[in-house]
């Protein structure tokens, strides 16, 4: 059946029964979920007009939140819709793109061919379960929506592409160049990321015992938009995923959920770890020099020869019990301090006094 079929059979019972056609900013695409950077097509039969311009919405919440604070939203959705119209600025931000759409029959020949090539494409809702795809040049392809389970797209271009809501349950990305992608609420299940590129990719969603070691995630933007509060239940969550060896320098990881994962011999520094959790995880010989890890759960976390411990942001108000993190003493003047260090007690200091 044609992807587009059902929409288009939507839009016609809509006029069948006298909805007016409406035409609003941003293609009819909910200004909502623009701003929590996802596409979203509407009918725009929920909209509202702004400063004399139409915005749509897939619900009503999504109004809501617009009418709490439409400049703030617009700012947001405005800056995500044009990463969609121009999605390749590291090569030339003045050229405009647009992705033409690829039918199923038309990928698949592509996929069989020597010089597969999907480059600047809409592929989004495409069947590609278990295929080959290590060959294809895929930079900038939108696979919106597509089944990609269980297919090998180990060390393939997917610059700047968009994996938003895709089914990326057992795909191997493994030293796939994943640069600028967007892969936003994708479904996972033992995806592979080993040793990809994902520097100043944003990525959201339930991830699991991912492996993500030895990949590099430099300004990667994985951390929650706390200002965007319809998100507010979205987040990077990792429980048990193996980061070992990877280089997160400088990427927001802020608010995401790695109890008991892998940061062994992890490059950290000068990372956003604000209120992430930590319990349990094993960061082993991992630098964290310059790190923010302001109100941090670090109960239980392994922290043996960690590199930076004495520079962390906020370390006086992690929460939790940590292993192996005493802070360096600067003087024996103060014995009851010299103790709590030792004991890695990191509790909030209120008015000279230690509250757990």
């Amino acid at each position: 059946m044609n992807r587009h079929f059902l929409h288009s059979f939507s839009l016609l019972a809509l006029s069948l029964i006298g909805t007016p056609a409406l035409a609003g900013e941003f293609g009819n695409q909910c200004t909502n979920g623009l701003a929590q950077g996802a596409v979203v097509n509407t009918d725009c039969s929920i909209q509202t007009i702004f400063k004399g311009k139409t915005y749509c919405f897939s619900n009503q919440e999504g109004k809501d939140a617009f009418m709490a604070n439409p400049d703030a939203m617009l700012r947001k959705a405005n800056a995500f819709y044009e990463t969609q119209a121009a999605p390749s600025p590291a090569k030339d931000k003045e050229v405009m793109q647009e992705r033409g759409e690829i039918s199923q029959d038309d990928a698949i020949n592509q996929i069989k061919s020597a010089h597969c090539d999907l480059s600047n494409r809409d592929a989004g809702y495409l069947e590609l379960d278990g295929m080959d795809l290590r060959h294809c040049n895929m930079q900038n392809t939108s696979f919106f929506g597509a089944y990609l389970r269980g297919a090998d797209l180990s060390g393939a271009n997917l610059e700047g592409a968009y994996l938003n809501l895709a089914r990326l349950e057992k795909t191997n990305l493994s030293g796939a160049n994943l640069k600028n992608a967007s892969i936003f609420q994708a479904i996972f299940d033992k995806t592979n990321f080993k040793n990809a590129n994902l520097e100043n990719a944003r990525m959201i969603g339930t991830l699991g015992n991912v492996d993500m070691s030895e990949a590099h995630i430099t300004h990667g933007r994985f951390g929650l938009d706390i200002g965007n509060q319809p998100m507010g239940a979205m987040r990077f969550d990792a429980v048990g995923g193996n980061f070992a060896d990877t280089d997160f320098e400088g990427a927001d990881i802020n608010r995401s959920n790695f109890q008991f994962a892998n940061f062994r011999g992890a490059n950290l520094r000068n990372t956003d770890l604000f209120r992430a959790d930590l319990s349990k995880a094993d960061l082993t010989g991992a630098d964290i020099s310059g790190a923010n890890m302001k109100e941090a759960i670090l109960d239980g976390t392994i922290m043996t020869k960690v590199s930076g411990l004495e520079a962390i942001d906020g370390y006086d108000i992690a929460k939790g019990k940590c292993v192996d993190c005493a802070l360096p003493v600067a003087s024996k003047s103060s014995a009851a301090q010299t103790a709590t260090n030792s004991r890695c007690l990191l509790g909030h200091t209120l008015q000279g006094r230690t509250v757990q």
